[in-house]
């Protein structure tokens, strides 16, 4: 478990910030789609 915390820590990754709102708006996205393709 330590060595993941550490691998996690040493890789500076995309600003959560940026992941959170691109995840969201993708959700959105997703849900349009299927929304639409459901009720066509």
């Amino acid at each position: 478990m330590n060595e993941l915390t550490y691998v996690l820590e040493a890789e500076p990754v995309l600003p959560m910030d940026l992941v959170g709102w691109g995840s969201l708006a993708l959700g959105l996205l997703v849900a349009a789609v299927w929304l639409g393709y459901l009720y066509r």
